[in-house]
């Protein structure tokens, strides 16, 4: 029944203009609470709060059908300096997640299921990456949380990160915001993840300089975030003390990517997925020594064959 009434819903936006959507969106936003009260914003720096987040994803992901317990994993790319987790606090305890994935020699997890799609944006020579692993609590799904956590990582993405093009891979049923509201352009056809239970993906992207020129074009002076007084477009491009950038080394100057994890927490990440995955592939050596030269790994440690782009 869920997945006939949304597919009717998708039908009917089909036909209904982008400025309606926008106008319908930025009405529910401006009903939520974006000063989110108890709720800290930082950057995922240890293993035990990436570890949090991963459990966070996979509950979300198993509550939701698209996976079973124990099918969401972390990966080798997770833990490079080319990831960055954002999470947040409500206390101690990670209540969202989400992911900013740089382009790098393991490739991108969308490319699992839209390789040709992301060749054709990475042949413009443009630096990618890759929004993903977003997950809240299902108490927090209706707070303005997530809106936050994206907030959030497009400023790490464009002012620190210095990204071009934002690539991600969602349900058929959100395409619509992202296209009319976050700007996002489709790129190519719904395809399905197979390992995830034949989640329907659509591809879409985000030039992340030229989002600021539409946000402040298309949202100056209308305001969502009635208790700052703040328009969408103040809330995503004026400066903000609301996150927490300080504890990832790149904070202060622009900088080769850099790891916020602790030598010993990579270290037993690195252990730890490679008895779970039945070792470590060339390609996965090849890049912890580039970003970990301390690690002590070498080829000969190789004891399986390469993978396609994992889902997260």
């Amino acid at each position: 029944m869920k997945d006939q009434v949304r597919k009717w819903k998708n039908a009917h936006l089909n036909v209904v203009p982008k400025p309606v959507i926008r106008h319908v969106a930025l009405k529910r936003m401006a009903a939520r609470d974006f000063s989110t009260p108890g709720i800290r914003y930082k950057i995922a720096s240890t293993q035990e709060e990436l570890r949090h987040a991963f459990a966070l994803l996979e509950r979300s992901y198993v509550e939701r059908g698209i996976a079973g317990s124990g099918q969401i994993r972390m990966k080798i790319l997770n833990i490079l300096p080319t990831t960055t987790t954002f999470i947040a606090l409500r206390g101690d305890a990670v209540v969202g997640t989400v992911s900013l994935i740089e382009d790098s020699e393991l490739g991108l997890p969308i490319e699992q299921v839209h390789a040709e799609d992301v060749a054709r944006v990475r042949n413009r020579h443009r630096k990618l990456a890759e929004v993903g692993a977003l997950a809240l609590e299902k108490t927090e799904r209706r707070s303005a949380i997530s809106i936050m956590l994206f907030n959030m990582l497009y400023r790490w993405a464009r002012n620190w990160r210095r990204v071009d093009d934002l690539l991600i891979g969602i349900h058929p049923s959100a395409r619509h915001f992202y296209d009319a509201v976050l700007q996002f352009r489709r790129i190519g056809a719904t395809r399905s993840y197979e390992t995830l239970n034949g989640a329907a993906s659509v591809p879409m992207v985000l030039d992340a300089a030229g989002a600021q020129m539409r946000f402040h074009r298309l949202y100056s002076g209308k305001i969502i975030d009635r208790g700052a007084g703040l328009s969408f477009y103040d809330l995503f491009c004026a400066p903000s003390d609301r996150f927490d950038f300080s504890c990832h080394p790149d904070f202060r100057a622009l900088s080769a990517a850099t790891s916020p994890l602790q030598q010993g927490d990579v270290s037993a990440m690195v252990s730890d997925l490679a008895r779970l995955e039945g070792g470590l592939a060339e390609t996965e050596i090849r890049v912890l020594q580039k970003y970990f030269p301390k690690l002590n790994l070498t080829l000969t440690d190789a004891t399986r064959q390469p993978e396609t782009s994992h889902a997260w």
